[in-house]
């Protein structure tokens, strides 16, 4: 006898397909009608249960017509393959249809059985279908949580039975990742890795790394916070790089090998690494990482220098801890381990430390929340958007007045206002030097209040306190790519283009996927080194390029190039029609004049 014509896809993607793979053009809501008749055991329901179901927030008689409808399109869709349901004027019967749930059935009888449950588990029920509120959410719900009691109770009761070590190593991070308090899941994870990380056997540092990094401190545990104030922690593996596979892949290796001992601390939540790769192939990152729950998330990159991994606390967007280590064909095993072992134990000392300011963050989500989309905002350099993120700071600060971070980017949009307007405010960066105080005040050790501060005080005039500032800055946080923009930013100002140069391609190798101000920074220190070209590459590769017009059409005049100087030099007027370049050149800092001279030249040439 011929089995079903259709196959349901609950995890992941929710979709309909017929026996050939190929997609079937049902609706959505429909395929939630279907994935409900499958899931629930029911196969049938009565018509005005599925409208209620599905379309909870409309009128009874409207959720009937949609339900009509629907109905009826289902019943057009594939005619020839047979019926996807039959409906009658009071209940609807599911088809023969095939249903991905199956793979959960008998989990505990083969290791096959248990794989092809963990991976559509760790995919998600429905995870990408818009779930009707109401009762259909909840009901969903409930089979999370029965699809999760059935894996657990497999991987407990398989141990001894299933072979296959990482797939329950995988198994068992995942479920640590849910609850990291898990006794039950703990010890099997702990059976298999030795109690630490999976460096290899006869590894004779394992005792140094049970003291080191995974020393389970009793008093510590004791006054650990509760579960719900667990950091959640995520290692994002490098992506591939250069025709080495071998590199790479022990790169991968060692990030699984450090999540697999971090896992076994109940200070942490630690993300599986199936979730970690995704968080690293997202396109928003940031977005990922915040829906995720993140709290530190460590970054590694590898280049032609090694293996580069930064930790970043995510609250207040700092790199808290950096390194970058060596990694060759030769000695690759010892070369793991060390670096595991190095990782790990910074990871978990900069976790227990930050303990508190992680509690002030979570004791204030609506500010922390506020805060993040101002930081948002000001990824981008125009007007509309600095304002826009001062007032997301705003917000914050209605909620905690004291918050450090907050009060950093309120003196941030001011001083970037200062910029782009032109004119020369004073107020702009007195109002802007008093939140930066502000923001030293509650925070001495916040980095990117100093640099705030160092900022102002270069728009200001005062170049020396502007780069002690920022020495004092990047002294606290020497990879925060943001505080080496500013500082290199100052170093144009003070008559040091190529130290800028410099310093920028280092905050550009921390953050590649950098804001517009460091490439607008960039172009002038190039500027200032006549290389006309470079300022031009610099500026096209801003998102938006307005804010460098003033600088393209320079350059472009330098070059010799009128027709594209007078265009570029219309658009900077269109956008601040008052613009007058001796005004500007009289405010704006710089230390030595011959600066000042070849800008104006530059400026005087594309005819403003």
């Amino acid at each position: 006898m011929a089995g079903p014509h259709y196959r349901l896809q609950t995890f992941g993607e929710l979709r309909l397909v017929d026996s050939g793979g190929v997609a079937v053009a049902c609706p959505e809501r429909g395929a939630l009608i279907l994935a409900y008749l499958c899931v629930s055991g029911e196969k049938t329901a009565s018509r005005e249960k599925l409208a209620m179901l599905i379309w909870p927030e409309r009128e009874k008689s409207v959720a009937f017509k949609n339900l009509r409808s629907t109905l009826w399109r289902m019943r057009h869709l594939a005619a020839d393959l047979g019926p996807l349901i039959t409906a009658t004027e009071a209940e609807v019967t599911l088809g023969e249809i095939a249903c991905d749930v199956d793979g959960f059935q008998a989990l505990e009888r083969s290791e096959e059985a248990f794989r092809t449950g963990l991976r559509l588990w760790r995919d998600g029920f429905l995870a990408s279908a818009d779930v009707p509120p109401g009762r259909y959410a909840d009901w969903v719900g409930e089979q999370r949580r029965l699809f999760t009691q059935l894996l657990r109770a497999a991987l407990i009761g398989g141990e001894e039975r299933f072979a296959d070590r990482a797939l329950l190593r995988t198994a068992c991070m995942h479920f640590l990742e849910l609850d990291p308090t898990d006794t039950a899941v703990r010890p099997i994870l702990e059976r298999m890795t030795g109690g630490g990380l999976v460096v290899g056997s006869g590894q004779p540092d394992r005792a140094r790394l049970r003291q080191g990094a995974f020393a389970g401190e009793p008093a510590r545990e004791a006054s650990a916070p509760p579960v719900a104030l667990a950091p959640r922690v995520a290692l994002l593996p490098p992506a591939a790089f250069g025709s080495d596979p071998m590199l790479h892949a022990v790169s991968v290796a060692v990030v699984e090998d450090i999540t697999i001992g971090l896992c076994a601390q109940r200070s942490m939540s630690v993300v599986a690494p199936y979730t970690a790769e995704r968080i690293r192939d997202a396109a928003d990152k940031a977005a990922f990482l915040e829906k995720h729950g993140v709290t530190y998330a460590l970054d590694c990159r590898m280049s032609d220098q090694g293996l580069f991994t930064q930790l970043i606390f995510l609250p207040s967007d700092a790199i808290v801890w950096a390194e970058r280590f060596a990694i060759s064909p030769v000695g690759l095993l010892q070369q793991r381990q060390e670096i595991a072992f190095h990782v790990a134990r910074a990871v978990t000392e900069q976790v227990e430390t930050g303990r508190a300011a992680r509690i002030d963050y979570l004791a204030h989500p609506e500010a922390y929340y506020a805060y993040l989309a101002g930081l948002r905002n000001l990824s981008s350099v125009g007007l509309p958007e600095i304002r826009r993120a001062r007032g997301d700071f705003r917000t914050a600060l209605k909620h905690k007045p004291d918050f450090a971070p907050a009060l950093s980017g309120m003196a941030r949009t001011y001083a970037i206002e200062w910029i782009l307007t032109a004119r020369g405010d004073r107020e702009l960066l007195s109002v802007a030097e008093h939140h930066a105080k502000g923001a030293i005040e509650s925070n001495e050790d916040l980095p990117g209040a100093h640099r705030e501060f160092g900022v102002v005080k270069l728009y200001q005039g005062d170049l020396d306190e502007s780069l002690a500032a920022l020495d004092l800055a990047e002294n606290l946080s020497p990879h925060y790519a943001d505080v080496l923009y500013s500082h290199a930013d100052t170093l144009v100002h003070v008559s040091r283009p190529r130290e800028a140069l410099d310093k920028l391609g280092k905050a550009l190798s921390l953050n590649p996927l950098a804001p517009d101000t460091y490439f607008w920074s960039a172009a002038g220190a190039s500027y200032f080194l006549e290389s006309y070209e470079d300022a031009i590459g610099y500026v096209q590769r801003m998102k938006d390029k307005s804010p460098g017009d003033r600088l393209l059409a320079a350059s472009w005049a330098m070059l010799g190039d009128q027709k594209k100087a007078r265009a570029y030099r219309m658009r900077a007027l269109k956008s601040n029609p008052t613009f007058d370049v001796d005004k500007w050149l009289a405010v704006v800092p710089m230390k030595e004049q011959w600066q000042k001279d070849l800008y104006r030249e530059g400026l005087k040439k594309a005819g403003f």
